[in-house]
């Protein structure tokens, strides 16, 4: 029989999402009105943009060359950008000897919009704010000794903190998830050390309180997506792998994540088998025979330095593991560039990397394929994840690059103790 008793207590707990938020100062009642009209542009003009922010300070002339189109739709492109601020126009100055007419270029007004950036798992939050060009204004970073509602609660109050001390419209909330995320925005599977996270309980909070569109994505696709949206990038095809709690993949060609026909593409993992050894965080702590929540940054960097021989013979050994995998995406998708990630140290992962054999497959007799270049992402730990995330909202209505539709999560979700 429907308990009356429990829709209310429902009713009532998500309803309580919207109050405002007082912690630290910080009430939602200032916060910046969130931009809340359509912005439609058409596929060239989405085409403009991004490639304006791909390639900050080119004159109209070699963006109309490069594009391939005329300089007449690009002036009304431009005119259109400029109706909402998105968009600064600066003359050059002439070189000496150099006359006539200096050319007028072209950058994004990055601190047009800001948007806010989320990574959650068991042992740490982070929540970004940053602008549309990707750089982080302000963050929050936490160890995290609570679960369900406690996490959502610490996140929304970060958030508003966030929002509050900003003068800058949010777009919306980008949310990274350790989750393969179906095509129907619905969360499709939960990496098996982080299925306990409240992540769609989290999501709709974050859009109830804060009445801000909320974009999900697996967080090997935001970080992929976000390093092939680098300003001045030339590669034209990366991939991205993830090491944290699991593994993850995600491959971007000129500019855009790869995702198969279901939203699931390389999803690397599979390619390990999960019960065998793995080059990921929960492996790494049953290896040592120590608690994963005391596998931090400068722990693992103090035992790599010391030349620990547990650590380097795990190294040693996980980095073989990748060499399949990887030199299957080499042969499969040519990339130009593999980068490592997560939330390993920067010299346990660049050590990893020159383990990697991608000649695994190579045929003798035959030519063997260009190898890519294998680099160590910036984007490391929960807060260069956050960072990735924030791009979503970015993507979703200024690029054109909306991907998956906005995050799925429908009342009730979880029922209130």
């Amino acid at each position: 029989m429907h308990d009356m008793n429990m829709t209310n207590a429902y009713f009532y707990r998500w309803w309580d999402i919207r109050r405002p938020v007082m912690e630290g100062g910080c009430s939602l009642t200032n916060m910046v009105e969130p931009w809340s009209q359509p912005i439609s542009f058409t596929d060239i003009e989405y085409e403009i943009i991004r490639f304006i922010r791909r390639n900050p300070q080119k004159s109209r002339t070699e963006i109309a060359t490069h594009l391939n189109i005329s300089k007449s739709m690009l002036t009304k492109a431009v005119a259109k950008f400029e109706q909402i601020n998105l968009v600064n126009e600066e003359r050059s100055t002439l070189e000496n000897g150099e006359r006539g007419q200096p050319p007028i270029r072209l950058s994004l007004n990055k601190d047009r919009f800001h948007s806010i950036g989320v990574y959650v798992s068991q042992h740490y939050s982070a929540v970004v704010r940053a602008d549309i060009g990707g750089n982080v204004h302000q963050a929050y970073l936490r160890e995290l000794d609570a679960e369900g509602d406690a996490i959502t609660e610490i996140v929304l109050n970060d958030i508003a903190r966030l929002l509050a001390q900003s003068s800058v419209p949010p777009l919306g909330i980008g949310f990274a998830v350790p989750a393969i995320v179906g095509d129907n925005g619905n969360l499709f599977e939960v990496t098996p050390s982080q299925a306990k996270l409240p992540l769609a309980n989290l999501a709709l909070a974050m859009q109830i309180r804060f009445e801000l569109p909320v974009y999900w994505d697996n967080s090997a696709y935001c970080i992929a997506a976000f390093e092939a949206h680098q300003p001045n990038h030339a590669r034209r095809c990366i991939f991205y792998l993830t090491l944290d709690f699991g593994i993850g993949g995600g491959l971007v060609t000129n500019g855009v994540v790869f995702r198969g026909a279901h939203n699931q593409a390389a999803n690397i993992g599979a390619l390990i088998p999960e019960t065998g050894p793995r080059p990921n965080l929960t492996d790494l702590a049953k290896y040592l025979d120590c608690p994963i929540h005391n596998l931090s940054d400068a722990f693992l960097a103090t035992l790599f330095r010391a030349n620990d021989p547990q650590l380097l013979a795990w190294i040693l050994d996980r980095s073989k593991n990748l060499s399949m995998p990887l030199a299957a995406v080499t042969q499969l998708f040519n990339p130009d560039l593999i980068i490592l990630g997560g939330f390993f140290p920067r010299e346990i992962l660049e050590e990893m990397s020159k383990q990697i054999d991608l000649s695994v497959l190579d045929t003798f007799g035959r030519r063997p394929l260009i190898k890519p270049d294998i680099s160590v992402t910036r984007l490391l730990g929960p807060s260069g994840i956050a960072k990735a995330a924030a791009l979503l909202p970015v993507q979703a209505r200024l690029l054109g690059q909306r991907a998956t539709p906005e995050a799925k999560a429908s009342l009730p979700l979880t029922p209130v103790r």
